[in-house]
């Protein structure tokens, strides 16, 4: 047998075949810039945190949102008053002592209680007046709250103001017919006395909201005086409304 000297071309398979290596070609790399970028329209279902549009904000978001924007407004006007003494640097409220002023917690924790008073007028922030003797007699338009609780009242011989629903309220008197002092105490335990009429004068506690705070102010007014003469003294015109329409959300 002659040895193969050259390749046969009858048997293809026995040759070596050299497979082509294919020849990848790179993509080119586009640059964006950061104003193109901006500009971009994103898909329609994607909604990024801060950019969410305001038609898909939550209510309660929304109701959260105003109320830090109006805390902002009333810690501003807190800071434009002038000095005070607090509920702790006094013991009475007198014609020297005429005012004070409670800090945003102790307005707005528990209820502020008013011992010997004998006639509470209120004024919510709705303009809405009324208001109640020691003995039950009502004048105007009570103010209820989401618990069913008055906003200003009596419980027994005590007057209170709840706490909770401060923001609600805008002002109260409270008078004093007795021969014993008139007393202001606080969830927390401080309290302040009021003297009791003397000299044909008499103390009438007024007690305000400015911005998140109260401030509790001794005004003096004739002993002889009858409650409808200070409520006119201090603006307090009754209006009469449905309960039902006062109740606070």
């Amino acid at each position: 047998m002659n040895p193969p000297s050259t390749p046969r071309t009858d048997l293809p398979f026995l040759r070596r075949r050299i497979k082509a290596v294919p020849v990848i070609t790179p993509a080119p790399v586009h640059t964006v810039s950061p104003a193109a970028a901006e500009q971009a329209p994103r898909p329609a279902g994607l909604v990024l945190g801060g950019e969410r549009p305001a038609s898909t904000v939550s209510p309660r978001a929304k109701r959260l949102a105003e109320q830090r924007e109006k805390a902002k407004h009333e810690d501003h006007e807190v800071a434009l008053l002038f000095p005070v003494p607090g509920i702790k640097d006094i013991y009475e409220l007198n014609l020297e002592h005429r005012a004070l002023r409670l800090t945003p917690l102790q307005s707005s924790v528990g209820t502020l209680l008013v011992t010997g008073s004998t006639a509470v007028a209120w004024e919510d922030v709705r303009h809405v007046v009324g208001a109640q003797t020691s003995d039950g007699h009502r004048a105007g338009s009570a103010i209820m709250t989401s618990g069913n609780r008055e906003l200003v009242g009596y419980h027994g011989s005590d007057a209170l103001i709840t706490l909770r629903h401060v923001r609600a309220f805008r002002r109260a008197i409270f008078i004093n017919r007795s021969n014993s002092p008139m007393g202001v105490r606080l969830f927390s335990g401080d309290n302040v006395a009021l003297p009791p009429a003397a000299n044909g004068t008499q103390m009438v506690l007024l007690v305000h909201r400015i911005g998140n705070v109260l401030e509790l102010r001794a005004e003096p007014v004739p002993h002889d005086w009858p409650d409808l003469q200070i409520w006119q003294e201090f603006d307090f015109s009754m209006t009469h409304r449905a309960p039902t329409s006062t109740r606070l959300r």
